[in-house]
């Protein structure tokens, strides 16, 4: 474990060499800072890169700190909606048989059987969101497909690890429900490169040059999705 000073923060981070890496590289996410490196950069060297990128690790840090949702959702807890984090209010109650959640006031109101598992608790979140996503995002790309002149052979949603969106060979259009702890803005620039796949089923330039035709700085939403994409 190394560290440098930036400012009042302390910036931990980890070095993982490989022989054959060519070149040095930086990676922040939810587990914090790793530099990837080979065997023969010096540590002087690497403290020097990680110096010169702290302001950009520390913006990272603190938007993974942001964002980060916690595990146990008890009250207290913040659940992440539409771009920000909000406070959850749980309440038990002895004449309820599911649980149920509200949105409202900029709170998550979590109402929950006296004897409710984990994994109970876990699923009504879940479908929450999906609910959430259906409610938003069709209309949303139902909206843009008229403007793009494409047709979606279907919409669906469904949680993926590692996708906020794909389209098939046959224009089916899936989505991933997470999208809505997503900015509006962003959930726009996925709906926009989903149904572009319509049109090219690759990331051509031509590709490329329709999305930012209906999305001019789809660059800036790219890097903003990266930072989201370890926590779905």
């Amino acid at each position: 474990m190394h560290s440098i000073e930036y400012g009042t923060k302390n910036i931990v981070f980890y070095i993982k060499r490989k022989t054959k890496l060519k070149n040095t590289y930086i990676h922040v996410d939810t587990d914090g800072v790793l530099v990837k490196t080979n065997d023969t950069t010096p540590v002087e060297d690497i403290n020097k890169m990680v110096s010169n990128k702290s302001a950009w690790i520390s913006k990272k840090l603190d938007i993974f700190k942001s964002i980060a949702v916690n595990k146990d959702i008890t009250t207290g807890s913040r659940l992440y909606y539409m771009g920000k984090s909000y406070y959850v209010n749980m309440l038990k109650d002895e004449d309820a048989d599911t649980v149920t959640i509200n949105f409202t006031h900029s709170k998550f109101h979590i109402t929950i059987p006296l004897k409710c598992s984990d994994v109970e608790l876990h699923n009504a979140i879940e479908n929450f969101y999906k609910q959430k996503a259906i409610d938003k995002i069709i209309p949303l790309t139902k909206k843009w497909a008229k403007t793009m002149q494409v047709l979606p052979e279907h919409i669906s949603f469904r949680y993926s690890k590692n996708r906020w969106g794909s389209c098939s060979s046959t224009n089916r259009i899936s989505f991933n429900y997470h999208l809505v702890k997503l900015s509006s803005s962003l959930i726009e620039y996925v709906v926009i490169h989903e149904l572009a796949h319509i049109t090219y089923q690759n990331h051509s330039k031509d590709f490329w040059k329709l999305v930012h035709k209906h999305l001019s700085d789809y660059k800036v939403k790219e890097e903003k999705i990266r930072v989201f994409e370890k926590l779905i």
